[in-house]
């Protein structure tokens, strides 16, 4: 053969030019370098620049966000709060009846957002006078003190609040007098303003949850962990699972090992805002944590957010480094292209040398024979080419031959595997019709879409379509295989996800191609409409409804047959109402590229298709569309539309079989 004569030719070997000298050589180094300076350049700095705006941007989020919580918490703490100095103020200075304590108490309850109940204790000022200790509850659930013989007096909370001269909040505890409900207590003295002791105290309890469900939305937000603190330490809540309302900050560190949140409980203890970054000792996850106490109630709020957040963040405005990229490697092809235009002279001479050659004027000289680089090379080749080119011809005679019969077998193989598929189909049971139709384009002289129609029991038809992953004779032949495994499968199962199932055990034996097909089964009942979908990783279809709503069908899809035996494929079940119509497709149709390489997509197929049509009619007029809206573009992959119809009223049977004629 010529090619291995060249190979040994000690001439073609000596004009071999060492790739160190070589243009191709030189450019590329030239190109890579610039193009490597540029976009290394841009990365550095792009990255470094980002980073910094995401993670400042990321922390004042968090400061803002966990001042905001804390003022929204402080909030409802002073609501509290005034209401029980109120409580205090009316009792010190009206010195009013019992009942009217009680009426004053009560309203003062239910005046105050979110409190479940408050207790008002007041000491006798002379020795024949009774205390007066009772408890009223928002719900009306009241309690006497006095009358039920309960020890307040001995009790911790009551000598605390007598000893103190301001009021406390106490820490989370299990109500029971509120029906176990979780619950903190704001306690304050009754005292006189002119000083002396304690003559009682008002408290108010307000729920736990009714206290936290202002950070709520805070606490969930994906990375975020929140942590409200007790006046005492308590965990009162945490988005730390299993410690709230079981440990305090200290005991938390302590048992979980977390070191790194010593100077959050440093600034709890001191009531100071607080944020840093630190690594989390039981994850290793790098965090940010801010500290911000709760007005003067003696609350903390801890929030902490973490950097995987931040870095998600961070590869997000990695599209703008790409984008930046672009632009430098642009710029760099246009500095390396200015460089490479004193070096591809002599080539674009060769090549106004080789157009001659093309238009058939072999005799003009070759210039540039006597170089030693690749340009020489050329030039030489040039000049050998001229016999080969007069062989070669001969040769493209025969090739055209061969390639007519090979064109004309095409088309035989094309009228058997059309002949493969069936005609369109119309049931009709009772006053029902079932209209089955399809079409089918091969982008090639033979292709991979499919479709059948299969009559089962009285009145059940049985549909599939498929697209097989390649196009051409390969194509063909699976496609051939999988109408009839699809055929004997549809026969003998239940439900289409059975028959999937069963075609999908038969298509991967002996697949050692590794094609595999997208198919949509269905069963269709023409007396109820009702329809049963499954489908192998193919497109949705389409319900058109008969007011003209036309909807995809959210299908699950399971695999594509062909690739590995699935024994589970999902069932959609639905109906079809007269007048509606079910329109399969393969991606021939959705991914029509037209000469601005634009898809025509499923907004136009939509569009298209109307209820009034038939069911061939919607298949052709989509087609044409498809057609149409390519223009002149080439037909990248088989079009196949496949449509059912559901009516009431007769339609044309040309292409109905004789059993399928309606009664």
């Amino acid at each position: 053969m010529p090619g291995n004569d060249e190979e040994h030719d000690p001439q073609v070997q000596a004009d071999a030019v060492h790739w160190r000298g070589s243009l191709r050589t030189r450019i590329a180094l030239w190109s890579g370098l610039i193009t490597l300076l540029l976009l290394l350049l841009v990365t550095v700095a792009t990255a470094w620049f980002m980073r910094q705006m995401i993670i400042d941007g990321a922390q004042l989020d968090t400061r803002a966000s966990a001042r905001e919580a804390a003022e929204r918490l402080g909030r409802t703490l002073r609501t509290v709060t005034i209401t029980a100095h109120g409580v205090a103020n009316l009792v010190i200075d009206a010195r009013p009846q019992p009942e009217q304590l009680s009426a004053s108490l009560r309203a003062l309850v239910q005046a105050t957002p979110g409190v479940s109940g408050g207790l008002l204790a007041l000491e006798p000022e002379r020795p024949d006078e009774a205390a007066f200790v009772r408890y009223i509850a928002a719900t009306g659930n009241d309690r006497d003190f006095v009358a039920d013989g309960y020890d307040y007096r001995a009790q911790a909370w009551y000598r605390r609040t007598l000893a103190t001269a301001d009021g406390w909040w106490s820490e989370p505890y299990l109500n029971e007098t509120a029906g176990r409900v979780w619950t903190v207590t704001y306690n304050l003295p009754l005292r006189a303003r002119d000083g002396g002791g304690a003559r009682g105290m008002v408290s108010l309890d307000l729920p736990l949850d009714t206290l936290t469900e202002s950070i709520e939305t805070l606490a969930y937000l994906p990375g975020w962990r929140v942590t409200l603190v007790a006046p005492a330490g308590t965990l009162a809540m945490s988005t730390i699972p299993d410690v709230a309302l079981r440990q305090t900050l200290d005991g938390y560190i302590r048992n979980a090992g977390r070191t790194d949140l010593g100077q959050a409980a440093e600034a709890v203890r001191l009531q100071r805002p607080m944020h840093y970054v630190h690594i989390d000792d039981s994850s290793g996850e790098k965090r940010y944590t801010v500290v911000e106490p709760v007005a003067d109630s003696g609350w903390s709020l801890l929030v902490a957010q973490s950097y995987a957040l931040v870095v998600a963040r961070l590869n997000r405005a990695l599209y703008l480094l790409l984008a930046a990229g672009v632009l430098l490697a642009l710029v760099s092809t246009l500095l390396v292209r200015r460089l490479a235009r004193q070096v591809s002279r002599p080539v674009e001479q060769l090549a106004a040398s080789a157009a001659q050659m093309g238009r058939g004027h072999y005799r003009t000289p070759i210039a540039h024979t006597g170089r030693r680089d690749e340009v020489g090379l050329m030039a030489r080749t040039l000049e050998h080419a001229r016999d080969s080119i007069r062989r070669q011809l001969a040769e493209i005679e025969e090739m055209g031959a061969a390639r007519q019969k090979l064109e004309s077998e095409l088309s035989i193989a094309r009228d058997i595997q059309l002949a493969m598929l069936p005609l369109g189909r119309v049931i009709g049971r009772g006053h029902s019709q079932l209209d089955a139709q399809a079409v089918l384009e091969p982008a090639k002289a033979v292709g991979g879409d499919f479709y059948n129609f299969i009559e089962r029991g009285d009145g059940e038809l049985w549909f599939v379509i498929g697209d097989v992953s390649d196009k051409g004779v390969p194509a063909a032949l699976f496609m051939a295989r999988a109408v009839t495994v699809l055929e004997v499968a549809s026969q003998a199962a239940d439900s289409p996800a059975q028959a999937l199932a069963e075609a999908s055990r038969r298509l991967v034996q002996g697949n050692d191609t590794c094609m595999f097909a997208t198919v949509l089964c269905g069963r269709i009942d023409v007396r109820s409409g009702d329809c049963v979908l499954a489908s192998a990783g193919h497109d949705p279809p389409v319900l058109l409804h008969a007011d003209g709503r036309a909807e995809m069908l959210a299908l699950d899809n399971g695999p594509p047959l062909g690739f590995e035996v699935c024994e589970d494929f999902p069932l959609w079940r639905g109906r079809l109402h007269p007048g509606a119509s079910l329109l399969a497709y393969t991606d021939g149709v959705t991914e029509a590229f037209n000469l601005n390489n634009e898809a025509y997509g499923s907004e136009r197929l939509l569009a298209v298709i109307r209820p009034s049509h038939s069911a061939l009619d919607n298949c052709q007029r989509l087609i044409a569309e498809v057609h149409g809206f390519a223009g002149s573009a080439p037909q990248s992959d088989d079009i196949t539309v496949l449509a059912i119809r559901l009516s009431h009223e007769p339609i044309p049977t040309l292409l109905a079989e004789p059993e399928a004629t309606p009664c």
